[in-house]
């Protein structure tokens, strides 16, 4: 048999196989009630396909890149995924255009899962089973691309791709302890990232006031004689036992953090409002010695006590946060969406806030408000660099608001008595904030929940 015979038997067994095949289909769909419908009937139904595909004009409304010349191209899937993933380090756009030294992203421990069921009185997450069964949910997926000048075929270029979903439900943390180590979690981000408005407590620790140069006390004092009864004074520190300020809990509150830039190793946020209330001074606090400008009854120098009753009242402070990202380990997603893109030049994706502004190279972005939970500092915080402003805050209420000495306190202080004194409240409502700075404080809410079965940190 020839070449022609065969591929004519070949072509014949073809078509047979064919014809079987569509009777079998036809005897299928006929044996399970499956109806064949004409061109009219298919119009009529409603389906939805797996892919879709979009395209927003350069000069459509919506576009925010209007009179740049870019169009986008949005490839989607209409589905619902489940993720459950562990990075053990993600870094992108290492040199590139932002500068050799460093990455637009560097995150070591990166791990994605599904939601907690709850939280600890911490605000610490908790899973009913183990984290490692849990999934992220991710909604519709999709690419999409920045094409410059689309409509022209000589000139049109890829400025940026967009790697993006309708909503992501989960549970994204960084690090794999809450230490403070710098070299876990997120060491660089290049992004935009909102932290939403939150409350804090942090505890003082005890301190000395007083005793130091930097917190001289000065003030009048009114002495109960018939002449020469007016006198100012000025504090001593190196003589002064000082006043025992007791740890106290300051409530604060936290305005909105936006973390926006190339980069970007911290965040910072300004003007958090704190009020201390009342901090109780009694003669077991301890004293001040005080020096008159003229004496009384040869009296110049006195150890002074502010006796039971005695108060600093209302100390506002004005605090500034820093915190190294670093130290911000987890991040709940309730259906936020987010991006991961790379681009040319700076983009503003659809659907972007108007202020994320995607720089040149790696980007990462969280379009809604994150809720990290309260910001509980875990360690007691130094107060020591707002005494000396509270000091110059104290002087002007004691300079417009004298103390009375009675002339017994007077004549016992001639002797070498200390002079005991309840000065009521020193009110400093009115003398505006001090101010307070709190860097890098581990917080009792972002203790890390392993993504791993076992007693493995990270896997």
């Amino acid at each position: 048999m020839d070449n022609a015979s065969k591929k004519v038997c070949q072509l014949s067994l073809i078509l047979f196989l064919s014809s079987i095949s569509l009777v079998s289909a036809h005897s299928f769909a006929e044996a399970h009630g499956m109806k064949k419908l004409n061109d009219s009937e298919l119009a009529e139904v409603q389906g939805q396909a797996l892919m879709s595909l979009s395209y927003l004009a350069p000069t459509d409304s919506a576009n925010k890149m209007q009179g740049q010349g870019i169009g986008f191209y949005k490839l989607g899937m209409e589905a619902e995924l489940e993720l459950n993933a562990n990075i053990k380090k993600l870094q992108l756009g290492c040199g590139g255009v932002n500068g050799a030294n460093g990455c637009d992203i560097d995150i070591d421990s990166l791990s994605l899962s599904g939601a907690p069921t709850s939280y600890d009185v911490n605000g610490n997450p908790v899973f009913s089973n183990s984290r490692a069964s849990t999934s992220a949910l991710i909604k519709n997926p999709f690419i999409q691309f920045a094409i410059k000048n689309p409509n022209s075929a000589s000139t049109r270029t890829v400025q940026g791709i967009q790697l993006s979903a309708e909503a992501i439900n989960g549970f994204l943390t960084a690090g794999v302890d809450n230490l403070g180590n710098p070299k876990d979690g997120i060491r660089s981000l290049s992004g935009y990232m909102k932290i939403a408005p939150t409350t804090g407590v942090a505890k003082t620790s005890a301190t000395v006031f007083g005793k130091d140069s930097s917190q001289i006390l000065s003030g009048n004092l009114i002495i109960n004689t018939i002449w020469n009864n007016n006198r100012s004074f000025v504090s001593q520190p190196d003589q002064s036992q000082g006043l025992t300020i007791p740890s106290m809990n300051v409530p604060f509150n936290v305005p909105q953090i936006t973390v926006n830039g190339v980069r970007q190793s911290q965040a910072v946020v300004d003007n958090i409002v704190a009020t201390v209330p009342s901090i109780q001074l009694n003669r077991d606090s301890g004293s001040i010695q005080v020096k008159l400008n003229s004496p009384v009854l040869w009296v110049q120098g006195a150890k002074f006590y502010m006796d039971s009753g005695s108060s600093i009242d209302n100390l506002k402070m004005n605090i500034t946060f820093e915190q190294d990202l670093n130290m911000i380990h987890n991040i709940p997603l309730q259906g936020t969406a987010g991006y991961l893109s790379l681009q040319a030049q700076d983009i503003i994706w659809p659907g972007a806030n108007s202020d994320d502004i995607a720089k040149k190279g790696w980007w990462l972005s969280f379009k809604d408000p994150i809720n990290i939970g309260k910001l509980n500092p875990s360690n007691e915080v130094d107060i020591s660099d707002v005494l000396p402003q509270v000091a110059t805050k104290v002087s002007q209420v004691l300079t417009n608001n004298p103390i009375y000495i009675g002339l017994g306190s007077s004549v016992g202080a001639a002797f070498g008595l200390p002079i005991y004194k309840n000065v009521g409240s020193i009110d400093l409502s009115g003398s505006g904030a001090a101010n307070l700075t709190l860097k890098n404080q581990i917080l009792q809410n972002q203790q890390v929940k392993s993504n791993c079965h076992g007693s493995l940190n990270f896997c």
